[in-house]
């Protein structure tokens, strides 16, 4: 471990730090893998399905609408981390004095959220409490800890129940810093009573379930959203009958946000019925998506609204990186790509109906109805353009066997957003890229962070060294 632990940040109120890098890149390898691995677990459960649990102790807390960041004692040093390596430090009020006495080595996972005045607080408002450096709103910030990942260097205890002790024991409950509270349970008449108390009120935003097997449950209420179809598939051995539909919102200047796509279409009635629709009102395409099981979507023209209902929607994926998506422009042409855009993922997507009484427009089929569930990201820093990116190094290898051509490609990025984002971006990126034609999924990428150009490097030569053996001809 580096002398150092991180890097100079931004203020953040009067006496903390924010927007800081965390020097140790095996530190933030860590924390990225037990986002993937937690995130992994979690399984959204709509309310009608509680009542399909198995009898069996289980334990029930509150989601809160927040951001994960980590609890690290480290080198006689406390602070919070997030899984991209971004620190908070300082004198705040969810950092209290009696941190100090944590014993060296311990890492703890906890949701940093806001709280606010006469309803529920949403991730938004802890974006803005914490903006505006040091005239931040930090005594509305709170860190509800969840989970113990690790005390004193040793694993911890493999039972819940067990490690939630652990943490009772170990944080003094003081100052704007808490331990989540949880509930035993074992049966779903519970479960269902807690939901109604809580959830369905309007108090919470869900709740969160964990079993006795380590899996874990996100109970939410059902989200429905009204979206414009843009495409279809259509099933290899009936191709008579809609596979899947891909789904748009609208901004306001008239381009579409690509949501995603929906395969949960009824029975084969309704799905050739859609396809019959559909089929009627193919455009022309410049772009090219595909589903997720290889298929070409074919483009219709934006004129049927459905409604689909969602489990939940996804601001960011499992490595931490946010869910960005294509935005389109139609036109007398057809549909053409005008860029990416951060837009949340739908998960359990199921179609409902078609909404003959709306239409495909900014009002019926608008962006805004999945804003509340976008990653604004905790920022310190202002509104202004971000500056571009640089390639430092880019190298490209091939590999020719039974007439298909694999690839692999090295990617080295400075990306000059560090300073002044508060913590949205690292210093330097390494992206590797993998794609073999002959592999179940053929495209396979790595991403890794760094905090300085050697330590990148140093990433990337590990990369190289591991990946290109005898056979690979380096092409760029």
């Amino acid at each position: 471990m580096s002398d150092k632990l991180f890097s100079k940040g931004t203020p953040l109120g009067a006496s903390g730090e924010m927007g800081a890098n965390l020097l140790d890149t095996a530190l933030v390898d860590q924390l990225a893998a037990y986002k993937r691995r937690v995130a992994g677990n979690y399984r959204p459960l709509a309310p009608g399905d509680i009542d399909q649990l198995a009898p069996g102790k289980m334990w029930l807390s509150p989601k809160l609408d927040g951001e994960l960041w980590f609890l690290a004692s480290l080198q006689k040093q406390v602070f919070l981390a997030n899984p991209k390596g971004a620190v908070i430090h300082g004198e705040l009020p969810f950092l209290p004095e009696e941190l100090r006495g944590l014993p060296d080595g311990t890492l703890i996972a906890g949701e940093l959220h806001a709280r606010v005045e006469g309803r529920r607080s949403r991730v938004g408002d802890l974006a803005a409490a914490m903006a505006k450096g040091k005239s931040a709103k930090v005594d509305a910030v709170y860190f509800a800890a969840f989970d113990l990942v690790q005390e004193a260097g040793s694993p911890p205890p493999v039972v819940y129940a067990e490690r939630h002790d652990r943490l009772k024991a170990l944080l003094p409950g003081s100052g704007n810093l808490e331990v989540i509270a949880v509930e035993e349970v074992s049966t779903a008449a519970e479960i269902r009573n807690s939901f109604d108390l809580k959830v369905q009120s309007g108090e919470l935003e869900g709740l969160i379930l964990r079993t006795q097997t380590g899996l874990i449950h996100k109970l939410k209420p059902s989200i429905t959203i009204d979206a414009v179809i843009l495409g279809y598939t259509v099933k290899g051995d009936q191709p008579h009958l809609a596979r899947s539909i891909l789904l748009g919102l609208t901004k306001e200047d008239g381009s579409v946000q690509v949501l995603g796509a929906c395969g949960n279409l009824g029975g084969d009635e309704a799905r050739g019925e859609l396809l019959e629709r559909m089929s009627k009102i193919g455009t022309a395409s410049s772009v090219r998506y595909a589903s997720d099981s290889g298929g070409l979507y074919s483009f219709i023209k934006p004129e049927i609204v459905a409604e689909v209902e969602v489990t939940d929607l996804q601001a960011e994926q499992s490595s931490g990186e946010v869910s960005q998506a294509m935005v389109l422009k139609f036109s007398a042409d057809g549909w053409t790509r005008i860029g990416m855009s951060p837009c949340p993922r739908p998960i359990h997507p199921v179609l409902i109906r078609l909404r003959e009484d709306k239409k495909a427009d900014s009002v019926d089929t608008r962006m805004e109805q999945v804003a509340s569930y976008a990653s604004p990201h905790v920022s310190g820093a202002g509104d202004g353009p971000l500056p571009a990116s640089e390639l430092l190094r880019r190298e490209v290898w091939t590999k020719e066997a039974k007439g298909k051509t694999s690839v692999r490609k090295l990617l080295v990025w400075k990306t000059n957003k560090e300073v002044g984002s508060g913590g949205r971006f690292p210093a330097y990126v390494v992206h590797w890229t993998d794609y073999s034609p002959s592999r179940a999924e053929p495209l396979d990428r790595e991403v890794k962070l760094a905090p300085d150009e050697p330590e990148a490097q140093k990433i990337a030569d590990e990369l190289v060294k591991e990946n290109i053996k005898k056979g690979w001809e380096k092409t760029q």
